[in-house]
């Protein structure tokens, strides 16, 4: 019993450090894009700015997502082999 409460302690330990994984990536707040014509032309400059980087920030949190994805399931695979491990000496413990 008392391992089976170590597996459930270092799981829930796990399952902290992936929360803070999950969430690392934040999108990219949109730029202001005016409708009138008369504020496109005045800010013209600004707005192209604006735009080309929220495009690079979108690239940017596309990649992080891809890199949390692969780190999660990396460390799902891990648990899973971990889960499998208990599983085996719960059940070597009740025969």
């Amino acid at each position: 019993m008392a391992l089976l409460k170590q597996a459930w302690a270092f799981m829930a330990v796990l399952s902290w450090g992936s929360a803070s994984i999950a969430g690392s990536c934040l999108p990219p707040a949109p730029p202001w894009m005016p409708t009138n014509a008369d504020d496109v032309q005045a800010y013209a400059d600004l707005l192209k700015r604006d735009a080309e980087m929220y495009f690079i920030d979108v690239e940017q949190y596309f990649r992080c997502l891809d890199r949390q994805r692969r780190e999660v399931f990396e460390q799902a695979r891990e648990i899973s082999e971990e889960y499998a491990r208990v599983l085996e000496l719960v059940d070597g413990v009740r025969k």
